[in-house]
């Protein structure tokens, strides 16, 4: 199972990689093409639509759990049971989302944008909608991907999806303005979701949907799990979502295209740490229902994510500079110092995700809820107090300060009321990592503007020489001997034959 869930991660960091690198092309792609103003309108498109995640009610996490129970049992009826009922139950829930965006779509000054941006923004969502739509209906596959612990079918369909849609967009950017990013991501969707039904189909033979077995029961048993999570889905949305209108309704849509720079770099590289780490959900899942104890698999889960977080993070850091201005050019110089200040926020969220993924496989989750309400009430207020007094820099570290009360104090105090774990190792290992991150960080960003790093050849060289150093750093201060005897063990084993003895004889 073990090597499962390392070859899981191994295709999810490669789908990340996938993801960032067309992202990375595009972003500067869009900008020319579209104009810093247009490229901020399409990412408050793109934020609208992630609004409608809260519509779900926390019932893909409750899913998920429920089938991967139901696959430890080897129940095949009951994983058909869940499986229908879910696609039923998803299907009602896009049809309602789809009409409150239309019903949005009536009063569109509250986005902020006026005149033609106005009617382009409607129109956008309008069509956009069928995708708001059909994501909800392939909750259920995913549940099946995840219950099998096949992420790596799931990061290969992604990856396709970043690939196909990218192609697309160069092709039809030019010709199509805003239009063309729209007629791409719609039909790359519509190639990976076919594949995904095909897939989870062929890895789970027996699967078949039908609405007899559509259960009104298995929904109130998916309800008494995720009633919990419904809240804390909607203070998620409010608080991830929110940003896009708040910069454009105390700045502009320029300002929200700067601050996106910043974000989706941490949003990237968050994304790496989740590739590598998050497989081990359905594993917590699995000894709760054996009802075994999970101390260790969560110090160790901790461990890796603090030692994966800083090492993206550290790189990110010292490179961050250099890598805008290189990317997007100096225009968007300032987003540096709000990236600075993400970093930092981002290394107190890893420290808690573990402990989440723990009460939620407990289905100890419901004061969850509590504390993101009250996170995002704080981080809500700081961000436009400090917003107003400070501009774009004070709403960066409004996140900073909010990050810290609730991801490494508060969330802390809602696990240890249910598991009586020692926690006193993690977080040494979490201030390590976070003055490893801001001491180092500082360090190589001073001797890279000291070295004057001005083209793309040489910021790769010096990353490459960095990298290993950074590793061994992170390896050596955050991991303990257990963990580095596993992963160790892993890499030898997927070695070829003759590299592999020598290895071992040199050991």
């Amino acid at each position: 199972m073990k090597k499962q869930l390392l070859t899981s991660s191994l295709f999810r960091f490669l789908e990340r990689g996938i993801v960032v690198i067309t992202s990375f092309l595009l972003t500067p792609f869009f900008i020319n093409e579209l104009g810093s103003n247009h490229y901020g309108l399409w990412l408050l498109i793109l934020s609208i639509l992630g609004w409608f995640n809260v519509v779900d009610l926390g019932f893909p996490q409750a899913i998920q759990r429920q089938i991967v129970q139901a696959l430890e049992l080897n129940d095949k009826k009951r994983v058909n049971v869940i499986f229908s009922t879910g696609l039923v139950l998803f299907s009602v829930l896009g049809g309602l989302s789809v009409l409150i965006l239309i019903g949005l779509t009536t009063v569109p000054a509250i986005f902020g944008v006026e005149g033609l941006d106005q009617i382009t923004l409607v129109d956008i969502l309008l069509v956009l909608s069928v995708k708001v739509l059909w994501g909800f209906m392939m909750n259920p596959f995913h549940g099946i991907f995840s219950g099998m612990l096949r992420f790596d079918i799931d990061a290969n369909i992604s990856s396709l999806n970043a690939i196909v849609k990218a192609v697309m967009v160069f092709l039809l950017l030019s010709d199509l303005n805003i239009w063309g990013a729209v007629v791409a991501t719609l039909a790359s969707d519509v190639l990976t979701n076919t594949l995904k039904i095909y897939y989870a189909k062929r890895l789970f033979p027996d699967l078949r949907f039908s609405f007899k077995l559509a259960s009104k029961k298995e929904v109130i048993d998916l309800f008494s799990y995720s009633k919990h999570l419904v809240i804390n889905g909607i203070a998620n949305t409010v608080g991830t979502k929110s940003r896009p209108l708040i910069v454009t309704q105390l700045f502009d849509l320029s300002s929200l295209a700067l601050v996106s720079i910043a974000s989706n770099l941490i949003m990237h590289t968050s994304a790496f740490v989740s590739s590598i780490t998050g497989v081990f959900s359905p594993l917590f899942n699995k000894k709760v229902a054996r009802n075994e104890n999970m101390e260790l698999l969560f110090n160790q889960t901790t461990r890796i994510n603090l030692f994966s977080s800083t090492v993206l993070f550290l790189s990110l850091f010292i490179f961050g500079k250099v890598f805008i201005l290189l990317w997007v050019g100096q225009e968007f110089e300032y987003a540096i110092n709000l990236l600075y200040l993400y970093v930092v926020s981002a290394l107190f969220a890893t420290f808690s995700s573990s402990a989440n993924t723990v009460l939620f496989a407990q289905a100890n989750h419901k004061y969850i809820s509590v504390i993101t309400i009250a996170s995002v009430v704080l981080g809500l207020t700081l961000t436009i107090f400090l917003g107003l007094k400070f501009g774009l820099i004070g709403m960066a570290a409004g996140g900073v300060v909010n990050s810290l009360i609730f991801n490494v104090f508060a969330k802390i105090v809602l696990f240890k009321k249910y598991n009586n774990f020692n926690m006193r190792g993690l977080y040494w290992c979490l201030s390590k990592s976070v003055l490893i991150t801001v001491i180092i960080g500082i360090a190589g960003s001073y001797l890279l503007d000291y070295l004057a790093i001005d083209t793309w050849l040489e910021f790769l060289m010096s990353a490459t020489l960095a990298f290993p150093f950074i590793v061994v750093v992170c390896w050596i201060l955050l991991l303990d001997k257990a963990i580095k005897k596993t992963l160790l063990t892993y890499a030898v084993e997927r070695m070829p034959a003759n590299i592999k003895q020598k290895f071992i004889k040199e050991l």
